[in-house]
């Protein structure tokens, strides 16, 4: 919708860090181009016709399969809030349930 905002909590920017970190350890040109692509995602996401999250595996999320890439976005709608609260790897989807939403 209109006027919806996103914010980035820090567990969720922490992941970015630490995919950016460990990707760039091979390869910097592919940890800037996954980045970038959950970034621009996820803003993809303010779209009212974009929007392709699915009810999230832990209640009260949803989450956002990253189109070419291995990782999924969790977020938290509150209002006109979209709050990102992690950024997973999809080998750590199964570890995720011990999450608690705030």
């Amino acid at each position: 919708m209109p006027g919806e905002d996103v914010i980035w909590e820090p567990e969720a920017e922490a992941d970015l860090d630490s995919i950016l970190e460990y990707i760039a350890k091979d390869n910097i040109e592919a940890a800037i181009y996954v980045t970038n692509e959950i970034y621009q995602q996820v803003s993809m996401m303010l779209a009212p016709v974009s929007r392709r999250g699915k009810k999230g595996r832990v209640a009260g999320t949803m989450e956002l399969v990253i189109l070419r890439t291995p990782y999924i976005a969790v977020y938290v709608k509150k209002g006109p809030l979209l709050r990102i609260i992690k950024v997973l790897h999809g080998s750590e989807v199964l570890r995720f349930g011990a999450l608690k939403v705030r």
